[in-house]
């Protein structure tokens, strides 16, 4: 598969997610929710513009500015960081049909990532490198959504460890 192969099907996980995020206005009545789900459709849009603007990069064989490519989502430790602040600002029940929305962003998350990944092992150098960053953001957004998910469904964990032990420590 040749890089430009690589960028086109990259574009349509993205979308297809993107489309996901976008479309939770819909469906999420809680403001905080609403407010996630827009965080993270517009990383996606800023993931669509960037695979757009490498696409006419290698059409023009011209060099792909990786620096281009960034997300306001926290990483897994910035996020740990904030654990006792986010929490309480979590709201006891979210209204909507969150869960189904949480299940089926963390599903095409993971399918992103395991796309990412599978590019990394195709493809070397600039090309290689653009695909990491790409993977290292959806792992982030496959950690957010997890927690999301998580609290919603009510069933003890918090950012997969079971609440109980964290009250241990």
């Amino acid at each position: 598969m040749h890089s430009e192969e690589i960028f086109a099907a990259a574009l349509q996980y993205e979308e297809k997610i993107r489309d996901l995020y976008r479309s939770t206005d819909k469906i999420v009545d809680d403001p905080r929710g609403r407010a996630i789900f827009q965080a993270l459709a517009d990383d996606e849009q800023s993931h669509v513009d960037f695979l757009l603007y490498s696409l006419e990069q290698l059409k023009l064989q011209k060099k792909i500015e990786i620096d281009k490519l960034v997300s306001p989502i926290p990483t897994m430790e910035q996020i740990e960081k904030k654990i006792e602040k986010l929490k309480t600002k979590i709201p006891i029940l979210m209204l909507g049909d969150i869960k189904s929305v949480l299940d089926s962003a963390l599903k095409l998350e993971k399918e992103t990532s395991a796309f990412y990944r599978d590019a990394c092992s195709k493809t070397e150098g600039e090309i290689k490198a653009i695909f990491e960053k790409f993977q290292e953001i959806e792992d982030r957004h496959i950690d957010v959504v997890q927690i999301e998910l998580d609290h919603a469904q009510h069933n003890g964990m918090w950012f997969n460890f079971m609440e109980v032990d964290l009250e241990a420590y």
